[in-house]
């Protein structure tokens, strides 16, 4: 029996060699170097696992911070951008419509894709059959919450959204000084994230259309929601990533707060006071027994329309975010949530300890479970920069008592956001529906 298991397991061994292997095909051309353009922090391990197994493609790794404004420039000058260009997700389309981006499909497939990333980053990573990059780190929604507030207040944590309601009035009443929850003013990804994460959206393309509908019943339903808490004084809007919410959050002024998977990086770093008090969960939801997420923020690497050499940029955006030796460093030394890849599954598990700055909660499984409920997706608008900043007027308009309802905000968000659709020339425009 033992000599049958033993060579079963050889069996599966050689099977999954060989899977792995068509994963990662050969570099046969000459020695080539590809620059990146990245702002995380410590992708040179991963560069130096990746020389290691493809020692005629050198990476150059450039951090110029978010370098939206540099790449901008090259694309318009029609020359100077990396092989290899980071890029969020709900600005990748904008990206992709500009034809900053060529396609990589020649060197990773679709089928290959999907077995990697799944269907859902397929939306992140591609438009119109064409794969121009892969993802890197997921932005799934966590709630962040103090479990010292928590403990103080006779708080319980939330798993449905009435439920959050109810404590937020709760803390409200017993210490009105203090936030249960600050919704950001502006940062229209946190508002889209949440209807996203109540398993709606708000736009997307399929077949060479764009569909908006802001107002479709999923996306009111948030909204009110907000709305209601907001309008009655519960919570408040605020400006986020400026010292006083980084404050805000290290002093305990702020009980919980709703953001991607990436934050628990971000709590340690801009809150370190805050030490042992964080703890993290998979946001609520308005029916447990359907649960969904969405995305706040994450990035994918894109190979330019400038590159020379797309394969050897191919087979290294690929390498990067997918093989387990990659995934290894990017976890422990960039700290970066990168669940989306499949192959994740093969290196979570060694992965997952106690963190000290969470209370010794394990974060990776939480991050992980809250990553997995993730089971719709769908296309950003092309014109995401005027998207963000019509809703920060608008938000401030609320703020300033020239909009008595919050919720009202939404259709006046679509309205503008129609209006610069047409702008900017978009004639492929589908009003008031949304594709499966």
């Amino acid at each position: 029996m033992r000599k049958v298991c033993a060579a079963l397991l050889v069996v599966l061994l050689l099977s999954f060699g060989v899977a792995a292997a068509d994963y990662y095909p050969e570099y046969n051309g000459p020695p080539v170097e590809i620059t990146m353009w990245a702002w995380t922090s410590n992708e040179n391990y991963s560069i130096e696992e990746f020389q290691k197994a493809y020692p005629n493609i050198k990476v150059i790794w450039e951090d110029f911070g978010v370098h939206y404004e540099k790449a901008q420039t090259a694309l318009a000058a029609g020359s100077g951008l990396p092989d290899i260009l980071m890029v969020e997700y709900s600005f990748a389309p904008e990206y992709m419509d500009l034809g900053a981006f060529q396609p990589i499909n020649k060197w990773l497939d679709e089928e290959t894709f999907l077995k990697l990333y799944g269907e859902e980053a397929l939306g992140w990573c591609s438009m119109d059959g064409q794969i121009y990059g892969t993802p890197q780190d997921s932005g799934a929604i966590a709630l962040f919450y103090r479990q010292d507030l928590f403990d103080k207040y006779g708080l319980t944590v939330p798993t449905t959204w009435d439920e959050f309601a109810e404590q937020a009035r709760k803390f409200k009443a017993a210490a009105p000084d203090l936030e249960f929850n600050a919704p950001p003013l502006g940062y229209a990804l946190w508002w889209v994230g949440l209807v996203w994460q109540s398993g709606g959206k708000m736009f997307d393309y399929h077949d060479g259309n764009w569909y908006i509908d802001f107002t479709n019943p999923i996306a009111e339903k948030v909204f009110n929601f907000w709305g209601e808490l907001i309008d009655d004084g519960i919570i408040n809007v605020t400006m986020w990533w400026n010292a006083d919410w980084y404050n805000s959050l290290n002093m305990g002024t702020t009980a919980t707060v709703l953001n991607g998977c990436w934050f628990a990086e971000w709590l340690r770093y801009n809150a370190p006071d805050s030490e042992g008090q964080w703890r993290v969960i998979a946001p609520p939801n308005f029916d447990p027994s359907n649960p969904h997420n969405g995305m706040l923020g994450g990035s994918g690497f894109y190979v330019t329309a400038h590159s020379k050499n797309p394969e050897a940029a191919a087979i290294f955006v690929n390498w990067l975010n997918s093989h387990p030796d990659s995934l290894r460093c990017l976890n422990q030394y960039s700290n970066l949530p990168i669940m989306v890849s499949k192959r994740y599954e093969e290196v979570v598990h060694e992965l997952a300890v106690e963190d000290s700055f969470f209370g010794g909660q394990n974060i990776v499984e939480e991050l992980w479970h809250a990553h997995n409920l993730i089971n719709t997706t769908f296309v950003g608008l092309p014109i995401w920069s005027n998207l963000d900043n019509a809703l920060s007027l608008l938000l401030q308009d609320y703020v300033d008592g020239k909009i008595a309802r919050f919720a009202d905000i939404l259709p006046m968000w679509e309205e503008q956001v129609i209006g610069f659709m047409k702008e900017f020339g978009y004639t492929n425009v589908i009003i008031g529906e949304l594709p499966e």
